[in-house]
């Protein structure tokens, strides 16, 4: 079996690079399609907000992109297992171009196309989807051209990051700051000459951005609103982080300090979402350098100020907005780290090609792959398919009444708009929404939760027309008011 299992690998990772090219993204495409089945093809909350909004009244350019679709469940999810099977595609790319082998970068591809982090949020419908598409774009024309044409290089870059800043205004910091480390990048002439021309360079690029701003109205107002803004949610973050570390006897935190524990954070989520695997081998990478020696040095500082430059930017993220980012925008994160840790990958294949393991590890080895794998592609939590089921019918059932719910996936579903604030999001008994608003004519989708089995007083006000469960035990009811 171990033999079969080796012959399989070697066939996989030995095929021609135009057959490697087409079985990757077959892979990554076949992965997408299973978790979108396998998950009941139920969208989370966020994706289905953005969806609504599509259709009615797109205001981001992403949201334009998907109008078209009129909210079409299985399309809008094939656009984005599109863009994701591109991203992994463009990803081994670039594996390929630094200098990486066949096998180690389908070992790579396979790291992040079953990891468990990944493929949670891999279908989410979000414009950071194509803007991850753009960045990789502009990271493989740097690498590819950066030798011969340089200037053109950086500036096929900084084209697709100002173009990814259209969907996710959050890369205009990207495409304004990290282009400081291209003052740095080497090169043949004296260091001073390159300075200095590079910084000519870099001054006309800053130059062309404020002028832009500055003619552009509603972009000057937008920055000169947001400035203040900023500094002042930072000094928010602050002060709520003195709280955090002890409430009874807060600590009077500066800025600088609440920025230090604002990157911790961001550190040990990016750790979490990455996953246990991707950490060991930073760990292997870290202690053993000598296995670390697969790229070259220009392209390992590149890869790691990049690294380094998400994680300021996450971490600024995290005290302008309150939360941590989506795990989807950790996705740049976990490539940077598999392309710094490929020497790892490397050497652990050389051993495994060499024999020196014996046979009953790689036995055991074999089958934690797999059993990885699996796990990042099957669905252990309650499903959610119900919650579908239960919008479908009413929405179907309703005869011209309105649709009411206590949760968003269902309103959904249900015809109704997936905001707390609209008019069919409807808790039992509360008066704040507007569950006082449902009449004779109305359906309402009410969802008890398993650890929650006890009826609310108001439920024997209704008649139950219907009831969807899932293997858990979560129910939704489709209520009707009784007739006084």
């Amino acid at each position: 079996m171990l033999s079969s299992f080796n012959a399989a690998l070697r066939q996989a990772v030995q095929r021609p690079a135009w057959q490697q090219n087409l079985f990757i993204p077959a892979l990554a495409l076949l992965t997408a399609v299973w978790i979108w089945l396998e998950g009941g093809r139920v969208l989370d909350v966020e994706s289905l907000q953005i969806l609504w909004r599509s259709v009615h009244g797109p205001q981001t350019l992403f949201e334009c992109l998907l109008a078209p679709f009129k909210a079409s469940n299985d399309a809008v999810v094939a656009l984005m297992a599109l863009f994701s099977t591109l991203s992994l595609w463009l990803f081994c790319r670039i594996t390929r171009l630094i200098g990486i082998g066949p096998q180690t970068t389908f070992l790579l591809f396979l790291l992040l196309n079953f990891n468990p982090e990944y493929n949670d949020v891999r279908l989410q419908v979000s414009a950071f989807q194509p803007a991850m598409l753009l960045w990789l774009t502009g990271l493989y024309l740097f690498l590819a051209y950066y030798r011969n044409y340089l200037y053109w290089a950086f500036l096929a870059w900084a084209l697709t990051a100002w173009l990814a800043a259209l969907f996710v205004p959050a890369a205009a910091f990207w495409a304004g700051g990290f282009p400081l480390l291209f003052l740095f990048w080497p090169g043949c002439s004296n260091w001073r000459q390159r300075l200095r021309e590079r910084g000519l360079f870099l001054l006309a690029y800053y130059a062309l951005i404020v002028c832009i701003i500055l003619i552009v109205a509603p972009w000057r107002e937008t920055v000169t609103a947001w400035l203040p803004a900023f500094f002042q949610n930072l000094d928010l973050k602050r002060h709520d982080m003195s709280f955090f570390i002890n409430a009874n006897n807060p600590v009077d935190l500066n800025l600088f300090e609440g920025f230090l524990i604002a990157l911790l954070l961001v550190a040990v989520n990016a750790a979490k979402i990455i996953g246990p695997v991707i950490v060991l081998l930073i760990i292997l990478a870290v202690t053993r350098r000598a296995m670390n020696t697969v790229l070259e040095m220009r392209v390992r500082l590149f890869f790691a100020f990049s690294l380094g430059y998400f994680w300021v930017l996450s971490a600024f993220a995290f005290m302008y907005y309150d939360a941590l980012p989506s795990d989807l925008y950790y996705t740049p994160i976990t490539m940077l780290t598999l392309w710094l840790v490929s020497g790892v990958v490397f050497y652990a294949l050389q051993r495994v090609k060499s024999g020196r393991i014996p046979p009953q590890r790689l036995l055991i080895l074999a089958w934690l792959m797999v059993a990885y794998a699996l796990a990042s592609i099957i669905t252990f939590g309650p499903s959610l398919t119900y919650l579908r089921e239960a919008g479908d019918w009413a929405r179907q059932q309703r005869a011209g009444g309105r649709v009411f719910s206590n949760s968003l996936t269902a309103l959904y579903y249900g015809g109704g708009a997936p905001f707390r604030n609209s008019d069919g999001f409807a808790e039992m008994g509360n008066a704040v929404s507007h569950y006082y608003d449902i009449s004779t004519g109305d359906l309402y989708i009410h969802i008890q939760g398993r650890k929650n089995p006890q009826q609310p007083e108001d439920f024997e006000l209704f008649d139950i027309l219907h009831t969807f469960t899932n293997e858990r035990g979560d129910k939704a009811y489709i209520l009707r008011p009784k007739a006084e």
